[in-house]
């Protein structure tokens, strides 16, 4: 009897650049360890927020009254299918990423370059508010909140006033489907049946405020990343060689040499998508927490080197769902 050995075929990743325009202002929080900021702003939107938003978005277009564990079904399908790199400010011209220079840190490309005051200058503003006592009709104590944000427009060096964007990119893996539905690629974006996934979005937080709300601009139109600082054959497989700058948080390893910074990385929602992944073996805390309202759940923190940090030897790594990076091969 004859054993036939049949060669497992790897499904390929098709790329999609992607830009948005920021309709609105853009709060993308998290916690660092120094601030005088009550509420600081990322510069970059993580892949991880894209994720949350696709969700949000196919779910609601899926299900009439969509139920927690709808958006989680969704959630761990766009998981498998979808992976998410970071977006980065974008002005027309340079795609501005952090870089960890002798300089400093700096923000944009081989070509073009700012420091990090010139780049809050042009790109960061923030608000103060406070809640006001209805007894007193003054100010509560303890209440003074500022809050800082992307802004949704920027001035060029005439003066004029312009759109802020973001750019980045999405992949989709070959024979995609959501709930049996086909995922279609075309030149005007992701389609699940004829509903483009991704023609607006809400993005981060204190969408109260209406903040958060991008639209697309334009699909394979600006080639990400802009400049070579990094290069892949597709995200299972990304090269970074010495002197480049890591597209997004890298999972740390004390193997690795680097300049630049280390950070926690966490977040909230429903439930952890770390465990989501894995197989949905939540804890009885989590499972009890599902419906509450979002950000019920923290995500078990780990230690991740920053965007912008450079890993001196390079190496060969692995883009996850959520844009985050893992070593496959540590450089020599």
């Amino acid at each position: 009897m004859r054993c036939i050995m049949r060669k497992q075929v790897r499904k390929m990743w098709k790329k999609v650049d992607v830009v948005f325009k920021l309709k609105s202002p853009l709060h993308i929080g998290y916690t660092p360890f120094k601030s005088f900021v009550i509420s600081p702003t990322r510069y970059y939107v993580p892949g991880r927020n894209f994720w949350g938003a696709i969700t949000r978005r196919i779910t609601e277009y899926l299900y009439e009254k969509p139920e927690p564990w709808n958006y989680k079904k969704i959630g761990r399908q766009v998981m498998e299918g979808f992976k998410f790199s970071y977006f980065y400010i974008y002005d027309g011209r340079v795609v501005y990423f952090p870089r960890y220079t002798k300089q400093g840190l700096r923000y944009g490309n081989n070509s073009e370059e700012v420091t990090k005051s010139e780049f809050e200058r042009r790109f960061i503003g923030s608000f103060i508010s406070t809640e006001i006592d209805s007894f007193s009709r003054t100010a509560k104590s303890g209440s003074l909140h500022e809050l800082e944000f992307i802004n949704n427009k920027t001035r060029d060096e005439n003066g004029n006033l312009k759109d802020v964007k973001i750019a980045g990119c999405i992949w989709i893996k070959e024979g995609t489907k959501i709930e049996n539905k086909e995922i279609i690629l075309d030149n005007k974006g992701i389609l699940v049946e004829d509903f483009n996934t991704i023609d607006e979005l809400i993005l981060g937080g204190e969408s109260k405020y209406g903040f958060g709300h991008v639209v697309l601009d334009s699909i394979n139109q600006v080639v990400f990343p802009e400049y070579p600082p990094f290069r892949w054959k597709d995200p299972e497989n990304v090269k970074i060689i010495h002197g480049e700058f890591l597209p997004a948080h890298l999972k740390y390893s004390k193997s690795l040499n680097f300049k630049g910074d280390v950070e926690l990385l966490t977040g909230r929602g429903y439930y952890d998508p770390n465990v989501l992944k894995k197989g949905g073996n939540e804890s009885k805390e989590d499972k009890g927490r599902e419906g509450d309202r979002p950000g019920a759940v923290i995500s078990i923190p780990k230690y991740y080197f920053v965007p912008g940090t450079v890993v001196i030897n390079g190496g060969e790594f692995k883009v996850e769902w959520d844009g985050t990076l893992e070593v496959r091969k540590n450089g020599k």
